[in-house]
């Protein structure tokens, strides 16, 4: 996820631009294409709405919210929804759909919630569609907004809709090491000065940083603690044309930890419950020749840990 200050979530134009000779149109850019994990910020822009303010309608499963922007001179615009609002957000599909006022300036089209929480789509403040309360609005986000393309098309109705879609998921960490052919355990990388190298996949965006943690299984204790940054891949050059998954990658010393078997973690540092990556690794004995050592899969190295800060780790559950 390529990101500008914060994550920017930019959408790949999925929908057809319902365009007038009056309108420059309306862009948006992506960073992980259709994507982006529950509780990122996300940055919409768009350019050419030099007709006057624009609303911005957000909806999906269980939300819905209309943001009224007022563009630049040069008829450029942002959004901006901060985590605490994207963590509101349910898996699965959503839309942007952009409303431009066209050559009148003025917006026919609008949204209002009442008081029992059901919301009404108008045509210039008559009720023109009614998509129920947002608690019952599902995955499939078509209906709506074939509502709003339908009534940008009626008589006295100028406004130029521009719709498109994203897709939300949970956060989450991956862990990329091979796994041994022979003994079927997940080995971690080794350079010259023999530190081990963890590596791996997020789907989230590199303007948050994510936190290792080394646990001793022997006593429990929290033994390292590091802070390691979403890195975007190389060769990306354009927003929204990232087809691949940001990294993530941490090396340790092991020589500054006794032989033994050790918990790693790694997980977004804003998130407690999910975002998490867990694997059970092997610093070995040197003197033991026949001590295996390497990465051993813990839950098939896709079960979500989370430790608040300053505890340790009481216990390994197996099922």
């Amino acid at each position: 996820m390529k990101s500008y200050k914060t994550i920017a979530v930019s959408i790949l134009m999925l929908a057809a631009l319902i365009a007038t000779p009056v309108t420059a149109g309306l862009t948006f850019t992506t960073s992980c294409p259709q994507t982006i994990a529950k509780g990122d910020t996300i940055t919409i822009t768009g350019t050419g709405a030099t007709n006057g303010s624009v609303a911005v309608m957000v909806f999906g499963r269980h939300y819905f919210h209309t943001f009224m922007v007022n563009p630049d001179e040069r008829g450029d615009f942002t959004v901006m929804m901060k985590p605490d609002e994207t963590r509101a957000f349910s898996s699965g599909q959503y839309a942007f759909v952009v409303l431009d006022p066209g050559a009148n300036g003025k917006l026919e089209i609008g949204s209002r919630i009442t008081g029992d929480g059901n919301i009404s789509i108008t045509d210039h403040g008559v009720t023109a569609a009614e998509p129920g309360p947002a608690s019952s609005l599902n995955a499939n986000v078509q209906p709506v907004v074939s509502s709003l393309l339908a009534i940008s098309g009626r008589p006295g109705v100028d406004d130029v809709v521009t719709a498109a879609y994203f897709f939300v998921e949970e956060p989450f960490i991956h862990f990329d090491q091979d796994r041994d052919p022979v003994t079927h355990q997940t080995v971690p990388g080794r350079d010259g000065d023999n530190r081990l190298h963890f590596s791996g996949t997020t789907n989230m965006g590199d303007e948050n940083t994510l936190s290792a943690k080394v646990y001793n299984t022997e006593n429990r204790d929290l033994v390292i603690i590091t802070d390691i940054p979403v890195l975007v891949q190389d060769g990306v050059t354009e927003p929204g044309r990232n087809k691949e998954l940001n990294l993530w990658s941490y090396e340790m010393d092991p020589a500054q930890l006794p032989p033994g078997e050790y918990i790693l973690t790694v997980g977004w540092q804003k998130e407690k419950t999910t975002g998490t990556g867990t694997v059970l690794f092997t610093v070995p004995d040197t003197s033991a020749i026949s001590r295996p050592s390497g990465l051993l899969p813990f839950f098939q190295a896709r079960t979500l840990v989370s430790l608040p800060e300053g505890s340790s780790f009481s216990g390994i559950l197996f099922g």
